[in-house]
């Protein structure tokens, strides 16, 4: 069966897999990253076997490349196993839903393949279903939306909607400003991947953010419908500033990298997701780089560098659910580099760390879609244009 499998992947993928624990063939370039590091060669008690034997893998639902949320999981599982010395094995799955499971079921029978982590929601299915098959096998989901109930399955959120009510104040002050590329109208967009869940939880925060700045300001919304068409996310960031948005919100992954593109073509600012764009495009392609006002940043590489620290050390409760956001650091603005320091004023900067302030004391009420009820929600979606 595994032969099967196997044989099945590396004709249908875009990139070739390595064994969890030997050699990594990938095109995605993630090196064997085993080191005399300390714990590399010391027993894990956790596993009772030493560091260094002990084999991890990265499922991504997408692709590496995107400046985000894939790049920024590689970064944590690299760390982590520089820091704890494990074999590490990277996944793409290019967005193709059909290799989801067969890849998993793949690892899973890997006797040297010990956790198996991935991300995002778009993998909570797959996931689900291995983790059935096969109870042994040590599973970790973040972005899972919810708690799935499986003693060997630990399950995590952001709070992205706290993160992107932060991009909703920026947007709106800049929108309601005298910046540059400001116009007069109040109008600001957002240009989603995959309409889901968690697409939506940034969406709902971002609303509830502009809409606290200012209610009267317009919120276009519209969704490529996935997270590899740069084009299309091109095209709807140029239809949204023809009809006078000057600040657009991101979030679509490799896609996304086409909808901050379009921004730059017309001429209004961006707002990137998941990484400091900015900082992150600056060398290879300033021109866009130059619009994005900022990034609301949600810290993937830190999760999953102390999510896998946590397993090692046998801290990790399996069967249970958290969610991190502001007042766990893992989410926020990009507000360190030159464009953001730049474009907004010491008024605004102000603004956006008094928010930041109450928001991670607990002092503002930010509704999330992860839980809401489905007419509640309809009814905060509402409030922006769908297009």
């Amino acid at each position: 069966m595994k032969k099967l499998i196997s044989l099945f992947l590396a004709l249908a993928m875009t990139v070739s897999f390595a064994a969890c624990g030997g050699k990594n063939t990938d095109k995605t370039d993630s090196q064997d990253t085993t080191t005399d590091s300390a714990g590399s060669g010391e027993i894990i008690e956790a596993f009772g076997k030493p560091a260094n034997e002990i084999g991890v893998t990265l499922v991504l639902n997408t692709n590496l490349g995107d400046h985000a949320i894939c790049d920024l999981s590689n970064q944590g599982l690299q760390e982590a196993a520089e820091q704890y010395g494990f074999n590490p094995t990277v996944v793409e799955l290019g967005g193709d839903v059909t290799l989801q499971v067969p890849t998993m079921q793949e690892y899973a029978e890997d006797p040297d393949c010990d956790i198996i982590i991935a991300g995002t929601s778009n993998l909570k299915e797959a996931v689900q279903q291995v983790a059935q098959e096969y109870p042994e096998q040590m599973f970790i989901l973040y972005d899972a939306q919810d708690e799935l109930g499986l003693e060997n399955v630990f399950s995590m959120d952001h709070a992205q909607n706290e993160g992107a009510y932060l991009a909703g104040v920026a947007a709106a002050l800049l929108t309601t400003s005298d910046a540059e590329l400001a116009n007069p109208e109040k109008i600001v967009g957002f240009v989603g991947g995959g309409q889901n869940t968690a697409l939506e939880d940034y969406l709902v925060g971002y609303i509830q953010g502009v809409h606290s700045v200012d209610e009267e300001i317009d919120i276009l919304v519209s969704w490529i419908g996935d997270f590899k068409d740069t084009a299309k996310g091109m095209e709807l960031a140029t239809a949204q500033a023809d009809q006078g948005a000057d600040v657009i919100f991101s979030v679509a992954g490799v896609a996304g990298l086409g909808t901050l593109s379009g921004c730059a073509e017309s001429g209004i600012y961006s707002i990137g997701v998941d990484s400091d764009q900015y900082t992150s495009l600056i060398e290879t392609d300033p021109t866009t780089a130059a619009n994005i006002c900022t990034s609301m940043y949600k810290q993937a590489n830190v999760t999953v560098s102390k999510l896998l620290g946590m397993a090692l050390d046998g801290t990790l409760e399996m069967g249970t659910y958290v969610k991190w956001g502001l007042k766990e650091g893992v989410v926020g603005l990009a507000t360190d580099n030159d464009n953001y320091q730049t474009i907004f004023t010491d008024e605004m900067k102000a603004k956006i760390e008094e928010v930041q302030t109450a928001a991670t004391n607990g002092e503002l009420e930010i509704i999330s879609a992860i839980g809401l009820d489905t007419e509640t929600l309809q009814e905060l979606l509402a409030t922006a244009s769908a297009q």
